[in-house]
């Protein structure tokens, strides 16, 4: 067995985190809780999630793990959070002697809150369960805090909760959020080969489109409308009407909604479109559709003259968080998913949440699990975060824009630092060689979010009897599929059509399927494994009826006699 590791790379900062800070009982969780809601952002509250992930409640992780171990797992999490964006995030008092709170401080809005001593032991009533006020507390309180007076001064100014209402206290630190977030908002651009280009996330994005056409390609002369049939009212008409308000020739074409545009004969009838419009090189190919439809538009683009510039208008989430971004573009051969393709970044992407709305529950759902694929590489505090979201809409977590933003800003992370996907971008395809496998058993029946979600359990089971994944994160992965409504059941497939597939994988090495299983910090790559040791895994998340109680058994024994 081949391992290689493959750490996630740095993310570019989005929006700005809103970091709550404070002493025990000054407001912090239940302001937080609040700004949140008014913000419409996420709310994390660090000591909550600390809990859950030890399955015990603080004073037990003090008592029975020691204040040292507990920090330890402080300064992790702290350190996940910098990964996230646009989220309030609560921290207990002692979070803010750690190094990683100030990296976290100053990327976002920081806000201290404070109250008297005597006011904090009169809100904490019985501080026998504090963890750090056992005995004295008020002693022990004016003693902490005098202790940690630097580190809290280094956070700005600080906001006395005494006196106030939570609504008072969560008003006053919406506006200095306000006042402060604008100026830290970033450009989300991704390295390709040929240079940078703008990932536009936001509501407001569809708007622009013109507008960013002529900063991102101002020489461009004609526009090629391709778009998914599927959309071609909806978010089809509001593209078309969007650049001839701009005074641009627009010429559009259709193609077929999901695998189905994804066949040779579907790019053919592409080119036969381009050639009878004589399309150049100064023209651009404006793609708007699901992930399947961009796919087959990109690829077409790339091997028309040698490739003409393209931008995408995904229209799934699915779409957003994947297709759209990278440049990887394919079409499917003989079950064979995506082997025939190319590498053609896009010159400009336009994620607009709004196109979503009338997007069915079941196909939103479905890419989702790319959004977890994202977070469970990159960031798994998000998934904390939608664990403990509220739904909008059955089986989709509250603050569906926020997740897509990112899995955008991973997904731009990981292609930036591999255009070409030569390393570390492979860390992408978490769950994939499962989930492709699927997809072409069932020939296609299976959605390819349903069979991503199959896939990433499938690899952090797999991880996990390797000694490469912690035991808990399936755990913590079946949770928030589960959640989305990812994990029902689907149909039976042929086995013998799922190892025949996977033996097509674009990731084999030497004729046999490379499987990528995550590892805190970010992935392993592992091939050299017998294909019925990789796949164990698989049958029994999917639970065949043939994979019984001895399916745990079959694998360690396969694995001792596996080469490492």
């Amino acid at each position: 067995m081949r391992q290689e590791r493959l750490l996630a790379p740095d993310l570019a900062p989005g929006r700005p985190n809103l970091l709550l800070a404070g002493f025990s009982a000054t407001g912090k969780t239940s302001a937080g809780a609040l700004v949140a809601e008014r913000l419409a952002m996420p709310f994390v509250d660090l000591d909550a999630v600390a809990a859950g992930r030890l399955g015990m409640t603080l004073p037990e992780a003090f008592r029975n793990l020691g204040e040292a171990r507990f920090r330890e797992i402080e300064a992790k999490l702290l350190r996940e959070a910098r990964r996230l964006s646009g989220t309030v995030i609560a921290v207990g008092g002692g979070a803010v002697l750690q190094p990683d709170l100030g990296p976290l401080a100053e990327a976002g809005v920081a806000q201290l809150l404070t109250a008297r001593p005597e006011e904090i032991e009169r809100r904490l009533g019985d501080a026998s369960s504090r963890p750090l006020l056992a005995e004295a507390p008020r002693e022990s309180i004016r003693e902490l805090l005098a202790e940690r007076e630097p580190a809290y001064a280094a956070l700005g100014p600080a906001l006395d909760t005494g006196g106030k209402t939570i609504s008072e206290v969560a008003g006053a630190v919406i506006d200095r959020y306000l006042a402060e977030a604008d100026g830290k908002t970033s450009r989300l651009t991704v390295r390709g080969p040929d240079g940078e280009y703008l990932v536009r996330v936001g509501d407001d994005s569809l708007s622009r489109l013109d507008e960013l056409l002529s900063t991102q390609l101002p020489r461009a002369a004609r526009v090629v409308l391709v778009c998914d049939e599927a959309v071609l009212e909806s978010a089809g008409a509001r593209v078309a009407e969007q650049l001839r308000s701009g005074g641009r020739q627009v010429a559009a074409l259709t193609v077929r909604s999901g695998e189905q545009a994804k066949g040779i004969l579907a790019v053919t009838a592409l080119w036969d479109h381009f050639q009878e419009l004589a399309i150049d090189r100064g023209d651009v190919v404006v793609a708007v559709g699901g992930g399947a439809a961009l796919d087959a538009i990109g690829f077409a683009a790339a091997t028309w003259l040698r490739g003409v510039a393209w931008v995408t208008v995904p229209t799934t989430i699915l779409a957003m968080v994947d297709a759209a971004i990278g440049g990887k573009v394919a079409i499917d051969r003989e079950g064979a998913k995506n082997s025939v393709g190319a590498f053609h970044h896009p010159r400009l992407v336009i994620c607009d949440p709004t196109v979503l709305a009338t997007l069915p529950d079941r196909v939103a759902r479905d890419g989702l699990a790319e959004v977890v694929k994202s977070a469970a590489l990159a960031s798994p505090l998000a998934l904390d975060a939608i664990v403990g979201s509220r739904s909008q809409r059955p089986g989709l977590p509250a603050h569906l824009d926020w997740m897509i933003e990112q899995a955008v800003r991973i997904k731009a992370a990981y292609v930036s630092a591999d255009p070409e996907d030569l390393g570390l971008r492979q860390s992408l395809n978490l769950g994939h060689t499962y989930a492709h496998g699927l997809e072409a058993a069932s020939d296609y029946v299976i959605p390819h979010g349903r069979a991503v979600a199959v896939g990433l359990l499938a690899a952090a089971t797999l991880g996990a009897r390797l000694g490469l994944t912690p035991a808990e994160f399936s755990t913590q992965l079946r949770e928030v599929l589960s959640k989305l409504g990812l994990l029902e059941e689907m149909p039976a497939v042929a086995r013998e059509r799922v190892r025949s597939a996977l033996l097509l994988d674009k990731k084999r090495r030497a004729g046999v399927p490379a499987f990528v299983v995550p590892t805190p910090g970010g992935a392993v790559l592992v091939s050299g494994l017998e294909l019925e040791v990789a796949l164990a895994p698989l049958w029994e998340v999917l639970a065949h009826p043939d994979a019984g109680a001895d399916s745990e058994r079959e694998v360690s024994a396969a694995l001792a006699e596996t080469p490492r």
